[in-house]
């Protein structure tokens, strides 16, 4: 049986080349199977925070006008309530993010946040959409 690791490099496109080096490096392990970067799995997944379940796939997403490539997560008010504040929030906000669109898409973004559902209602979008925000097909 082949196990499998994922090498990643938490989004930073800067180090994409190494961890794609590293990959080539270690392919002739036998038992292993050796992926750079985390890859696209959508956003059908649910997530525990605290007693509550983040049904990712309900999320919406916002842009944050004064930060050039960066979002916010509009959570349901209960789970918001719910989230630390500070790097554990933003740290869980880039993990629901590389998950659902893949670690190199995700490196175009600068900042990702957490907000709560008062935020600019005309702005909200699902978060199935992000994909096509980042990279808009022609």
């Amino acid at each position: 049986k082949t196990r499998e690791v994922i090498i990643t490099a938490f989004s930073n496109p800067e180090l994409f080349p190494i961890v794609h080096e590293i990959v080539k490096q270690l392919k002739d392990i036998d038992g292993w199977s050796f992926i750079a970067l985390k890859q696209p799995r959508g956003f059908s997944f649910k997530i525990s925070i605290g007693d509550k379940q983040l049904d990712v796939k309900n999320l919406l997403f916002t842009p944050i006008p004064n930060i050039p490539n960066g979002i916010q997560l509009v959570a349901p008010d209960d789970i918001a309530k719910s989230l630390s504040k500070g790097e554990d929030s933003e740290e869980l906000a880039w993990l629901i993010v590389e998950t659902g669109i893949g670690e190199k898409l995700t490196g175009k973004l600068e900042h990702i946040e957490f907000a709560n559902s008062d935020a600019t209602e005309k702005h909200k979008r699902p978060i199935s959409e992000l994909k096509n925000y980042i990279e808009p097909t022609p």
